[in-house]
C-alpha cells in the first residue's frame, strides 16, 4: 500500500545495502535478478559499510529501482527503531503466472554489474531493467541535443510513441521543439501546470510533450491524463538528471598491439594512441570537450 502512494516517482535517491562475507563470483551470469526475500536500504553508504564489515560487498541501488512499479518498496524510516538509517525496504518480488517472460523481466527485474571491487569488498550497482534497455539509445539521441534535452523525455518519445524507432523519435522530438516555441505553447502549459501536478506528473517536459500529442492528435484529450499517470506514476520514468552527465564508458584494453600516434573516430568519441615514450591511451569527446585516460596499452615500433 505505501508503494503505491509514495511520490516514488520523484525520487532521485542512491541507496545501499551491505552484505557481511558475500561476493559475487559468476554476476555475468545474472541474465536478470528478482528478489528471494525483504531487502533492507539505506541513502547513508556508511551504514551499508557498517554492515558488511571488514568483508563483503555493497549493493549500490541507483534510483531507477525506486522508480519501478514493480520493483516494490517503502520508505518505513518513521516506523524504524533506527531512526538514522533512514531505511527503505524492498520487498520479495511478486512473479506473475499471467504475464510471459518478457514482460516480468521489464516491469520486476533487475540488472547487476561491478562498479569497483578489490580483494576484500565489491560495490554491484542495481539498475531497473527498463534503464538499461533504453539508456544507450536515450543517450544517443541527447547527443543530438547536446545532452541538453530530458532524457525521460527522449524515453517517452521512444518506447511509448515510436516503439523503439531511433528514427521516428529523432523526426518527433524536432517536431516538438518547434512546437514548444509556436503559439505561447509552453505559456499555456503553465496556465495549466495545477492540474498536472496535483496528479503526481511532476515532469513537465513529459507533461508538455503530451499536450503537443494531443494537439497534433495522437493522442485524445480525454486520454491524456491517464496516459500520463501511467507513464509517470505507475510504470514509471528510469533516468535522473544525473544520469545525463554520465562520462562515456572506460574501454577495456585492447586486443591489439597500437602503433605510435594513431587515432581512431568512434561516433562522438576520437581515442588517441600513445606517442613516443607515451604508453597511454586518451578519450576525447567531440561534444561534451573533455578528454580522460582510459587504458594503458602496447605501443609497437616500426
Amino acid at each position: 500500500i505505501l508503494h503505491l502512494h509514495e511520490r516514488r516517482e520523484e525520487d532521485e535517491m542512491e541507496l545501499y545495502c551491505g552484505l557481511k562475507n558475500v561476493r559475487l563470483e559468476n554476476i555475468k551470469e545474472i541474465k536478470f535478478g528478482f528478489f528471494i526475500s525483504h531487502v533492507s536500504t539505506s541513502d547513508d553508504i556508511q551504514v551499508a559499510q557498517m554492515y558488511r564489515s571488514h568483508q563483503g560487498c555493497i549493493l549500490h541501488f541507483h534510483p531507477s529501482m525506486r522508480r519501478s512499479h514493480g520493483i516494490r518498496s517503502c520508505d518505513i524510516s518513521w516506523i524504524s527503531p533506527f531512526k538514522h538509517e533512514r531505511e527503505i525496504l524492498f520487498e520479495r518480488s511478486r512473479l506473475s503466472s499471467v504475464a510471459d517472460e518478457k514482460t516480468q523481466k521489464e516491469l520486476c527485474s533487475w540488472n547487476a554489474k561491478v562498479e569497483s571491487e578489490d580483494e576484500y569488498t565489491q560495490m554491484i550497482l542495481l539498475t531497473w531493467v527498463k534503464y538499461d534497455q533504453y539508456i544507450q539509445q536515450t543517450m544517443q539521441i541527447s547527443a543530438i541535443w547536446c545532452y541538453f534535452i530530458d532524457l525521460n523525455l527522449v524515453y517517452v518519445a521512444l518506447d511509448y510513441c515510436c516503439r523503439g524507432d531511433i528514427r521516428k523519435t529523432i523526426a518527433l522530438l524536432f517536431e516538438f521543439e518547434e512546437w514548444k516555441s509556436r503559439d505561447n505553447n509552453e505559456q499555456k502549459y503553465k496556465k495549466e501546470i495545477n492540474k498536472f501536478t496535483e496528479s503526481r506528473c511532476y515532469n513537465h517536459n513529459v507533461n508538455l510533450f503530451y499536450m503537443f500529442l494531443v494537439e497534433r492528435e495522437s493522442l485524445k484529450i480525454q486520454n491524456t491524463m491517464n496516459k500520463l499517470i501511467l507513464s509517470t506514476v505507475n510504470n514509471g520514468l528510469p533516468f535522473i538528471e544525473k544520469d545525463n552527465n554520465i562520462s562515456f564508458l572506460t574501454l577495456s584494453s585492447l586486443p591489439v598491439p597500437s602503433y605510435q600516434s594513431q587515432c581512431v573516430t568512434y561516433n562522438n568519441e576520437i581515442l588517441i594512441f600513445g606517442g613516443y615514450l607515451n604508453n597511454e591511451c586518451y578519450s576525447y569527446h567531440m561534444i561534451k570537450n573533455e578528454y580522460r585516460r582510459i587504458v594503458f596499452i602496447q605501443i609497437m615500433s616500426y
